[in-house]
């Protein structure tokens, strides 16, 4: 349902909002420190409609219109407000003159922020009524701002995207939120790149990367040079402007990297010198329960993952053999980096942080799980019931694990699966990865520091 908000402009507003946006600014949005108020929830894309911020109300008119999206506070008495695809009025509509067509909703006019549903669809209609000539402005923000969300094997997998996009931020310690605010991005639907385009594309206010340093960061991993990728989306992500900690997230499409290795998300922490990888394994609804088929595609990608974590095992043996003890004292939980997510097909959903509930399973547990008795299926084939997994990894427990170091390669193990990302990342082929790169002075949690 389309959301409809008031906001009374700030002098900043006032004065930028009509000007056009930079060109840097690739979607056109601009952020504004806003008199904080706690808007209605959940906090989405509105289709906004911007006052004078008149002293007085009965002086106080719509001077434009655009969308909005409220961020989060910024400090104590302000927010941050994302705007974009602002009209501004020829002729101000002065907001006593929408009393008697908003009802009883008429009280809403003096309030700023959301409104609710049929105060917002009223407000929306008698602008329609009163100005005319704005009819298919106002139509293409609805259009824009109401489309229903991709569905089918896009919105698998934007959901499987927007899950690893997810985790990583979870891992990093920093919050979901900016998931809430996807909108698609602006492509016609006849596009043949709607249907490629990596989930990253469509979160807003998250700038393409351009400050030299960032640059050379981004595209060098430990021990990796830069190299051009297929359809890729690059963001940063800090937990603070004062924070250490930093989120360098890669999105790319049309990669080969599910072909070299069957990952889906890979989790790069270079304090740690550590990498983890997931493969997503869909399970469909039979009846009451939810199954996991093994098909021939399952099982090569598991055997590639089987001989990642192979070389990774002796790669890990000789570096512990050749190095000193204190040297090599940082110890994991597990020390091959192929883990198996299994959830439920859930259909996209925006304006959602939420992470797909699933199960995380090492690469040789799934493996275990498909060599039961029961993983033959009634009518043949190899499956793995939902219900007969009797211990696993939730989001918590695994997003917290990865944090805090205790999950991942480690020595050259970690080179090892680097170079092959590299290889993977570097040719064209089918698939989608997502790759987060946690860089930071300070180490993850449970180290001491000397």
């Amino acid at each position: 349902m389309l959301a409809v908000a008031l906001v009374h402009s700030t002098a900043l507003m006032l004065e930028r909002l009509p000007e056009k946006p930079p060109a840097w600014l690739t979607r056109g949005e601009r952020t504004f420190a806003y008199p904080h108020k706690e808007w209605r929830k959940p906090r989405v894309w509105c289709l906004a409609f911007f006052t004078d911020r008149h002293s007085s109300y009965e002086q106080r008119k719509i001077i434009g219109v655009g969308s909005v999206f409220p961020g989060r506070r910024s400090g104590t008495y302000e927010r941050a407000l994302i705007a974009r695809d602002f009209t501004v009025f020829e002729r101000p509509l002065p907001l006593v003159e929408l009393e008697s067509a908003m009802g009883a909703g008429r009280r809403f006019l003096k309030d700023d922020g959301r409104m609710p549903p049929a105060a917002g669809r009223n407000l929306l209609d008698a602008v329609r009524n009163l100005r005319r000539e704005l009819s298919e402005v106002l139509d293409g923000l609805e259009i824009g701002l109401g489309a229903n969300p991709p569905t089918g094997e896009v919105g698998e997998r934007l959901s499987l995207e927007k899950d690893a996009v997810g985790t990583l931020l979870e891992a990093t310690g920093m919050d979901r939120d900016p998931l809430e605010a996807w909108q698609p991005p602006p492509l016609h639907a006849e596009d043949p790149r709607s249907r490629s385009i990596p989930f990253l594309e469509g979160l807003p206010a998250l700038r393409q990367i351009e400050d030299q340093q960032i640059v050379h960061d981004y595209m060098h991993f430990p021990g990796m040079g830069g190299e051009n990728a297929v359809q890729v989306g690059w963001r940063i992500y800090r937990r603070s402007t004062e924070s250490p900690h930093r989120l360098f997230v890669f999105n790319a499409n049309r990669t080969n990297a599910e072909s070299v290795m069957g990952v889906d998300m890979i989790y790069v922490n270079e304090y740690a010198h550590s990498v983890a990888v997931v493969q997503y394994k869909r399970m469909r609804q039979s009846g009451s329960r939810w199954v996991y088929w093994h098909d021939g595609t399952g099982e090569r990608e598991l055997k590639r993952m089987e001989a990642v974590d192979a070389d990774c095992e002796a790669e890990d043996a000789w570096w512990s053999m050749s190095h000193a003890p204190e040297a090599v004292g940082d110890p994991r939980l597990v020390t091959t980096p192929s883990m198996v997510k299994l959830c439920r097909t859930t259909p996209f959903m925006m304006n959602s942080a939420a992470l797909i509930p699933g199960m995380y399973l090492t690469r040789e547990h799934f493996w275990e799980l498909l060599q039961r008795p029961e993983a033959e299926g009634p009518s043949g084939g190899t499956r793995i019931v939902e219900q007969s997994i009797p211990r696993y990894l939730n989001n918590t427990t695994f997003t917290t694990l990865l944090r805090d170091g205790w999950i991942g390669t480690r020595g050259t193990g970690s080179d090892h699966v680097i170079e092959l990302i590299r290889r993977s990342l570097s040719s064209e082929g089918p698939g989608s990865v997502v790759v987060g790169m946690h860089r930071s002075e300070v180490p993850p949690g449970n180290r001491r520091v000397n």
